[in-house]
């Protein structure tokens, strides 16, 4: 969805604030997360939210700390297997993937030792539907110091119409779409997984598919955005018009 955004009530709850930290955040435009700014370390929101790293699929998500060593993250985000799944405390992310093999022995990386998502994000062809779409992890050892659980949000009346909430999470700066060949050998794969969308589900019969291609650092960037409807009482939609987004 490229003009509203539907969100998780549980994330806004994670992700509204009503204190003066509210004040590092500035809604300048600027990239990563649409509109976004970089999140300093060691500020309240890099003190609960962690980066995600999935060497098995080479893909990168965003999770907010809970206790017990969970991480609270989207189900999408989630996997076949624990094994090659990391958690980074470190508002770049990105400068520790570069350190090569170092990235295992870093003080600032847990392995997941657990993952599941949640039983009503239903099948991959699901998928495209909104609702649901939440999962957890959990990690071994000890939390790093200056990381705490996020606070849920105390007053749940707070999420109204107009309220302004902030996403943060390791965005992408550029989103580009780009064909894709219909005889690429694992086409029907490509298109069971939506790694590729074709003008038909079947291979055999495509004419016309395209693939989208996200780039960009693995950076802790925030942006604010205004709550334009409570949708039903699990998700809200988010005004995404207006240079702020958590997509493009």
């Amino acid at each position: 969805m490229k003009l509203a955004g539907i969100v998780s009530v549980l994330a806004v709850m994670l992700m509204v604030g009503c204190d003066s930290s509210h004040k590092e955040i500035s809604v300048n435009n600027g990239n990563g997360i649409i509109g976004g700014k970089l999140v300093p370390s060691g500020s309240t929101f890099s003190k609960s939210i962690v980066g995600i790293y999935d060497n098995n699929e080479g893909t990168i998500c965003t999770g907010s700390l809970f206790p017990n060593n969970l991480v609270v993250t989207a189900a999408h985000c989630i996997g076949a297997k624990a094994d090659g799944v990391f958690i980074v405390f470190a508002p770049d992310m990105e400068a520790l993937l570069k350190t090569g093999r170092a990235f295992l022995s870093s003080p600032l990386v847990r392995r997941v030792v657990a993952l599941k998502a949640y039983e009503g994000w239903g099948t991959p062809k699901d998928h495209s539907q909104p609702g649901n779409d939440i999962g957890l992890m959990k990690y071994s050892g000890s939390t790093p110091d200056g990381y705490v659980p996020a606070t849920l949000l105390a007053d749940p009346s707070l999420i109204q119409v107009g309220a302004m909430a902030v996403l943060a999470g390791y965005g992408v700066e550029s989103d580009k779409i780009v064909p894709v060949d219909v005889k690429t050998p694992g086409l029907q794969k490509m298109i069971d997984d939506s790694s590729v969308i074709c003008d038909t589900n079947d291979a055999n019969t495509a004419k016309q598919c395209i693939k989208e291609q996200l780039d960009g650092p693995a950076v802790l960037k925030a942006t604010a955005v205004q709550i334009t409807e409570i949708s039903n009482p699990n998700e809200v939609i988010l005004d995404q018009t207006r240079g702020h987004a958590a997509c493009s």
